[in-house]
């Protein structure tokens, strides 16, 4: 390939791409698009949240104390500000990020399959219009046909050479064809409601039939492979909750009413430094209070129920395996009737492009042979007629072909206005 003609195909392919995404861009306000960005979004600054580094807590709080006998009521006030450091996920915290990834990439995928979803709508309601335009020129070519035949029947009458059941006949073929006629304008009108609807009254071209997809996962796949990933989640929680969790904790007492701490524990390794202030303080009230103080302690919960969840979140992992098994094995079975189809489309294509050229070839015949006074006009018009109905029956497999693709392109989850 030369470089001119490989710069001219790279030009084609980008204007192209532009076309199309042009094309789709009146959707970006959709109502489902919104919604589903919106969830997106929503789940990004969860998972943004749960990976911060730093979490800031603090607390107040007033107390009155009552006492009995010649003690005086006291009021004590007590607050205290924490900080908690995340340097690496671990633990509980872990599992949080890991939830909330999931949950991203779970809203990612319904994005995805929400902008298929509209902007194949929105192709083949694009693809109808042209389809309804069709339709139209074939049903005013038959009434043009039904018109002349109703003239030629009449002329035929005045000379006695039909009789008025035939002249009859054509004028209700003529009606009918009339009819027709008005029916074909509706359906036009409705496809352009249609189209109008999800791309508003811009004038927009409309894309070529896009290409067939390439093979990819689908996402009835991959919301199972998520499905195991939860479960397998939720078993790693419900299997540490048997396991001990040892604290650990330093307190400094810079003053009567001030402390500093520092505190640790295995469920999370997430250290907490705090400072909390007491007012009066435990020395006003006659009980000393050390400089500083070390506690290390460890904690442990068994009980059935905590062994009954264990049993239970193994039988949601191996569910969910057993679940994602079957989506494989439906969506191989679904992918291979899908691309069954579109090879049937695509013969049917074929069929009528050769149902085209014939008809161009029998009008290019009966305009000859009228030309040379050996047919009627009629003839002619027929022919047209059935020009028009191939351009119609080629329309028509050209918007089933398209469909068949735009199944595949459900089917993978895959935008329209991504296909490069």
């Amino acid at each position: 390939m030369s470089t001119a003609t490989r710069s001219a195909l790279l030009v084609a392919l980008g204007l192209q791409l532009g076309l199309a995404q042009g094309f789709y861009d009146p959707l970006q306000n959709h109502p489902s698009l919104v919604q589903a960005r919106l969830g997106l979004e929503a789940a990004q600054a969860q998972l943004r949240a749960q990976e911060s580094p730093v979490i800031l807590q603090a607390q107040a709080a007033n107390t009155w104390l009552n006492f009995p006998g010649p003690i005086p009521d006291t009021q004590v006030v007590n607050a205290s500000v924490g900080v908690a450091f995340t340097p690496f996920p671990f633990g509980d915290t872990a599992d949080a990020i890991t939830q909330a990834r999931l949950g991203v990439e779970q809203a990612a995928l319904g994005l995805r399959q929400a902008k298929t979803a509209l902007e194949a709508q929105a192709l083949e309601a694009a693809y109808r219009v042209r389809l309804a335009q069709v339709g139209l020129e074939v049903a005013q070519s038959g009434a043009r046909l039904a018109q002349a035949s109703l003239e030629a029947v009449r002329l035929r009458a005045q000379r006695e050479a039909a009789s008025p059941a035939e002249v009859r006949q054509a004028e209700a073929q003529l009606r009918q064809a009339q009819l027709q006629v008005e029916d074909a304008g509706r359906t036009l009108e409705l496809a352009r409601r249609n189209l109008s609807d999800l791309l508003g009254t811009a004038n927009l071209e409309i894309p070529p039939t896009p290409p067939l997809p390439l093979p990819a996962t689908p996402p009835s796949v991959r919301q199972a492979e998520l499905q195991v990933a939860q479960a397998q989640l939720a078993y790693a929680r419900a299997e540490r909750s048997i396991w001990p969790v040892a604290q650990a904790s330093y307190t400094y007492n810079t003053s009567p009413r001030d402390s500093f701490s520092l505190s640790l524990n295995s469920r999370t390794l997430q250290p907490q430094l705090g400072y909390s202030y007491q007012n009066p303080s435990l020395s006003s009230t006659g009980q000393p209070r050390p400089e500083s103080q070390f506690q290390l302690g460890v904690s442990l919960n068994l009980s059935p129920a905590v062994f009954d969840a264990l049993e239970a979140g193994r039988k949601q992992v191996q569910a969910a395996q057993a679940a994602l098994e079957a989506a494989k094995r439906t969506a191989a079975l679904q992918e291979a009737s899908l691309r069954s189809a579109w090879q049937g489309a695509e013969a049917q294509v074929g069929l009528a492009q050769a149902a085209l050229q014939d008809a161009e070839r029998a009008l290019s015949e009966a305009r000859e042979r009228e030309r040379l006074g050996l047919t009627s006009p009629l003839a002619t018009l027929q022919a047209e007629l059935g020009l028009a109905q191939a351009r119609l029956a080629l329309e028509q497999a050209n918007l089933n072909r398209l469909s068949r693709i735009l199944d595949l392109y459900r089917f993978y989850a895959e935008p329209l206005s991504e296909v490069k």
